[in-house]
């Protein structure tokens, strides 16, 4: 069996041979993570073998890894690093294949570099109270490259497209990945920075300027892009690709994202989301506005698990945890993301790709909050509704929630920043939040107006990596 296929071969490989393949790679990769200290001492006191972990069945028998194992600790700090495979003192323990090519390569030195050594860096935002280096050599690299070679054939993205690239500079993955996609594949593409280098004034403008194809970007910032260009009085006609990742979309944003785009004379845009984290070193894409995210199973093996950790039946929802299968520098094995979400099996309706997807509806567990309403009880909001509902609303233009107490032992108090779409009455909006979120969330916010430009302002569209859509002040 051939452990490298081409992406076009391994999309027609039926879910055994896929499986097959992943159990050969997993072998492999587990003497390289016996090389990680995190995992040489995991295996240890789990009394984990190894050698007869002989496929991805045999996964359940090895213990999960958890966010609070890398996020620093006071007694512990750079925890991260005791999840890097280092070699260099372990030549012994390299799987027989590794070990034969690099002893006939004449090279030794330069295989092991090539391979194990640490060149690059991203860093988690927003879901640890600590971020995380996540580390790549030159073989993860080449596997970036390789996954933005996919993700460009699954939008169908033409090698003659022009690509701006607004995601904000950062060592963080959704700008790196993008700068693979084209840089590395022969695209044109403009990489700005996002609003806070270029500023979107000048970004609005080259897109104009070089008749843009394609606009990759944060969807808070293309949203706040796509309205400020209307503003301008800007034309799109060539636009025909808007691809974002970095934040949950929901089906209202994308209508009303093609509502604007509308009035840019942008019409027939292809509006299709990635899906990531850190840890997983790649992005996963759509390659349709209604399909799940397509993984790569060469790559990585994802399951799906109930709150007991068993794994849950294709189609089921539960926490998606993730194995790397081909991983150097920074790897993870069974590492519990905090998303939730479904795998979908069988050819893809859109593309006919045999490889699993997972569902390109994803709930975060840090969006799920506690909050003290009543004197008696605290409840559990779920923030990704709240975002879903406040987004389908016509009537808004933008918005921001916060989340406070007035003093220290006082119950919670939301208060709702808005600003409204030209023609609305501010009372009449006031009445309809109120039943909305008390109908749906059994809260009562204060309801503030502010113009687009003061929340632009508060959101950070222009400043920071991620919005500041809710904040929690607690």
């Amino acid at each position: 069996m051939n452990i490298n296929p081409s992406w076009k071969k391994l999309k027609d490989w039926s879910l055994k041979k896929q499986k097959k393949l992943q159990s050969k790679k997993l072998q492999h990769m587990l003497r390289l993570l016996d090389m990680a200290p995190f995992y040489h001492s995991l295996f240890k006191v789990s009394k984990v073998n190894i050698n007869i972990i002989n496929s991805i069945d045999d996964l359940s028998k090895i213990p999960f890894t958890e966010k609070e194992d890398v996020v620093d600790s006071i007694d512990h700090s750079e925890k991260f690093s005791s999840f890097v495979i280092n070699p260099i003192k372990k030549l012994h323990k390299l799987p027989k294949l590794t070990t034969t090519k690099l002893f006939f390569s004449g090279n030794l030195k330069k295989q092991l570099l090539y391979e194990f050594k640490p060149i690059h860096i991203h860093f988690t935002t927003g879901r640890s109270a600590m971020s995380i280096p996540v580390l790549y050599t030159q073989h993860d690299l080449k596997k970036l490259t390789e996954s933005a070679h996919r993700v460009m054939s699954l939008i169908k993205l033409p090698f003659t497209a022009r690509v701006v690239n607004v995601f904000p500079f950062a060592p963080h993955l959704a700008f790196w990945q993008t700068v693979y996609a084209t840089n590395y594949l022969g695209i044109f593409g403009l990489h700005t920075g996002g609003g806070k280098i270029m500023g979107t004034e000048r970004i609005i403008d080259s897109i104009e300027s070089m008749e843009a194809e394609a606009i990759m970007g944060m969807p808070s910032y293309v949203f706040h892009l796509v309205h400020h260009a209307i503003e301008e009085e800007k034309s799109f006609p060539n636009l025909k690709y808007i691809i974002i990742g970095g934040e949950a979309v929901t089906p209202d944003y994308i209508h009303k994202l093609k509502e604007l785009l509308s009035k840019c004379n942008a019409n027939n845009v292809n509006i299709l989301t990635t899906y990531a984290f850190t840890e997983g070193k790649v992005a996963w894409s759509q390659c349709h506005e209604d399909s799940g995210y397509h993984l790569y199973p060469d790559m990585e093996y994802i399951e799906i698990v109930d709150e007991s950790g068993n794994r849950v039946a294709d189609g089921d929802s539960g926490e998606i945890v993730y194995t790397g299968l081909d991983f150097r520098g920074t790897a993870f094995l069974r590492y519990k993301t905090g998303d939730y979400g479904s795998l979908e099996v069988g050819p893809c309706k859109f593309c006919g790709a045999k490889t699993p997807r997972l569902s390109n509806i994803i709930t975060r567990s840090s969006e799920i909050r506690p909050m003290k309403l009543t004197k008696v009880k605290g409840t559990l909001i779920d923030f990704n509704a709240v975002t879903a509902l406040l987004t389908s609303l016509n009537y808004l233009s933008e918005w921001q929630l916060i989340i406070q107490k007035k003093n220290k032992f006082d119950l919670d108090e939301v208060i709702l920043y808005v600003s409204l779409r030209s023609g609305e009455n501010i009372r009449r909006v006031k009445k309809e939040l109120e039943r909305e979120m008390k109908a749906n969330f059994n809260i009562t916010p204060i309801i503030k107006e502010k113009t687009r430009r003061e929340l632009v302002e508060m959101l950070c569209l222009e400043s920071e990596l991620k919005e500041k859509r809710i904040v929690d002040k607690r």
